[in-house]
This record gives structure tokens, sequence and C-alpha cells, in this order.
């Protein structure tokens, strides 16, 4: 049976999330996190296990290749392509961020997957910015510890799992975000994520879809796209599955919530609900 809910405004609550200039702030509708990308000068210095990264820019393509530690803000240039072959490690020191101007692939297989995390463990750095032309493409990824924001580039994950951010995981302003048969957030244990996804700003084409979205505050906060693909997913043990502004609409299609009952809406913003499954899909998540 067809669907379309509209239901009244729910204020959300303030998250705190990473800012521009690395400080905490709040998060509400029509705002997402930010990512401190840092700038300066510096040439890629290799790869290869033991490799540690102390460049700013890189600006010829490399790889990253056996264990690699980001031990600075850097950014990957435009027209530069940075290669995460599958098995291999990657760290970020605490507060640092990879900015992709260029090319990221993160080339994991299935039982070789690239694990990505702070230097510390359980410690937090910020991730990966995408900014206008950039593109970061994930395959049988593992990342923790830090989020991925999009603001103009274009976001591919698949066969991946995501969780640990400090405040917001995966985070759009603008641009194309694709993620299919992933997980965000960990089942059974603590997520120190707030948000799992954070959508925002207009112009946007998001298709998140066959994930396991698990285990915090919100499973997303849908405050700025119109029509996103949410279709096919399991939503499981969110505090909020999912909460919209008025502005956005999604079509949440085929999924499975497990608390049941409807996600909150703003005044205004829909969300398609179509065969709402009975049972958690089996098709969803790493394959």
């Amino acid at each position: 049976m067809n669907k379309l809910l509209t239901v009244a405004l729910s204020l959300p609550l303030m998250a705190c999330v990473i800012g521009s200039d690395g400080t905490t702030g709040d998060d509400g509708p029509g705002t997402g996190s930010g990512s401190q990308t840092g700038s300066g000068s510096g040439s890629q210095t290799g790869s290869g296990t033991g490799t540690t990264d102390t460049a700013t820019h890189i600006t010829a393509n490399t790889s990253w290749t056996g264990t690699f530690a980001v031990t600075k803000q850097t950014v990957i240039d435009p027209g530069v392509t940075v290669t995460i072959p599958a098995a291999s490690t990657v760290t970020l020191a605490e507060g640092t961020s990879v900015e992709i101007k260029g090319t990221l692939n993160v080339m994991g297989a299935k039982g070789q997957e690239v694990n990505i995390s702070p230097t510390t463990t359980g410690g937090h750095s910020y991730g990966f910015t995408v900014s206008a032309g950039g593109a970061l493409n994930m395959t049988y990824g593992i990342q923790v510890g830090g989020g991925i924001e999009t603001n103009g580039g274009t976001t591919t994950i698949s066969d991946s799992k995501l969780s640990q951010a400090e405040g917001d995981f995966l985070v759009i302003g603008a641009g194309t975000v694709t993620v299919s048969y992933s997980t965000i957030g960990v089942e059974g244990t603590t997520n120190s994520t707030h948000c799992n996804m954070h959508f925002g700003g207009s112009g946007t084409t998001v298709h998140v879809t066959h994930s396991n979205i698990a285990t915090s505050s919100y499973g997303l906060m849908l405050y700025g796209g119109n029509n996103l693909d949410l279709t096919y997913n399991n939503w499981i043990n969110n505090t909020t599955q999912i909460d919209t502004a008025p502005q956005a609409s999604g079509d949440i299609s085929n999924g499975w919530f497990d608390k049941g009952g409807t996600p909150k809406a703003g005044a205004g913003a829909t969300l398609t609900a179509n065969n709402i499954s009975t049972t958690r899909l089996t098709d969803a998540g790493p394959r």
C-alpha cells in the first residue's frame, strides 16, 4: 500500500560536530558538519609499508600501500589520483584530514579490506572532505574515527563499514553521494557518531540503498535535498531513525525499521514510504 508521510513539526536536537575551523559547533536544520582541510605546500614522499605522509599537497599520482600514516593536513590536488590498494592500512593523525580535489580510490576486496583509522586507538580525525571536482571511490573499506563530507564533489561507496565519527559521519552539503551494500554505524556496541548521515544544501543527488543504518542518536538528518533515494535499507537501533526539515523530501520505500512506527518529519516535508518491510532485509550490508 502506498503512503505519503507528512506529519507535524518536530524540532531536532542540537548536535556537536567538527566545524571548518576545527572547533565544535551546533548542528541543526540546513547545516552540515565541516572538515578542517589545511593548506600549504609540499610534495608526496612516496609509498610503501612504514611510509609517512609529510606532504600538505600531493601533486603527482601515487599509492598509499601497506601501512601508511597521514601526519599533516593533506590536499590531493586537482587531476591527481591517490590509490589505496587492498589490505592496506592508512592512519590519520588526530586533528588531520584529507581534502580531495583530485581522486582518492580506496580499492579493498572481500577479505582484504582497506582499514582507515586515527593514529590513536579510540581517537578521532577529521576524515575526508570531497571538494568540488573531487571524487572519493571506496570499495570494501573499513573507516572509523573520522567521517566523510561531500561539498560539491562525488562520493561513491560500496561494501564498506563506516563508524565512530566524533560528530556526524556521512555529510553532504552539495554534490553526489552513492552508497550501496554498506553499514553506517555499529550494531551491538557504543557508537560515538551523533548522526550517521546528515544531508543539507540543494542540488544534491543522493542514493543510499541496500545498507544498514545503525546505532546512532540520529540515523539520518534530512535537512536538504529533494527526492533522495533511500530505499531498501535496514534502520536499526537509532534513537531517531529519520528527522527532516520542511524543505526536504526522500523515498524510504522497501526499508525495514526495527522500532516500527514512522520517522519524524518537519511540517511540509515528505517521506514516501511504499511497501515498508515487516522483517529485516537480508540483501543489505556488505556482500
